[in-house]
């Protein structure tokens, strides 16, 4: 039996989206429209019932950091782990506002070559909480690993603040 894939591996421990195929499309689309996300030139993906796949598939010079080479900024990876757990977890929780409230990150390798994909799971949720994890590959190889909760945000009443 040949080894899983990445998504298979995730899959299996993913709540699945809450959402049929065109919603999950509409709400794709809705967050691809974001300035955040169009200026990093990455795109979410959720067609899976599972798995969110966030894609960036080209390094520009905007994305280069340290180590004096051509690896991808930390603060690159940062920024598509929490939108991709952000986006995994928020669709738990459709149609209510929420974001990422913690987020933790293990780089293990440097990410050179494009596309970078980060692909996205939600373990467990709760009725205001999602437990997230998610994985960043290049070239086949992955790079780093995050894991993160999401919480839904209140409608700001009288001052109160989101969270």
């Amino acid at each position: 039996m040949p080894d899983p894939t990445p998504i298979d591996a995730l899959r299996v421990r993913a709540q699945p989206f809450p959402l049929d195929l065109a919603a999950r499309r509409a709400f794709a689309a809705r967050m691809n429209g974001l300035a955040s996300i169009r200026v990093a030139g990455a795109a979410f993906d959720l067609d899976d019932t599972h798995v969110l796949r966030l894609r960036l598939a080209e390094v520009a010079e905007h994305h280069l950091g340290g180590l004096g080479t051509r690896a991808v900024n930390g603060a690159v990876i940062a920024g598509l782990f929490d939108a991709a757990l952000g986006v995994a977890g928020t669709a738990q929780f459709l149609p209510q506002r929420a974001g990422t409230v913690e987020l933790s990150i293990k780089l293990m390798r440097p990410a050179f070559e494009a596309p970078l994909e980060v692909l996205a799971i939600t373990l467990k949720h709760s009725p205001h909480l999602a437990f997230t994890e998610a994985e960043l590959y290049a070239e086949g190889k992955r790079c780093a690993v995050a894991s993160g909760i999401v919480a839904i945000a209140s409608s700001p009443k009288h001052g109160e603040a989101f969270w």
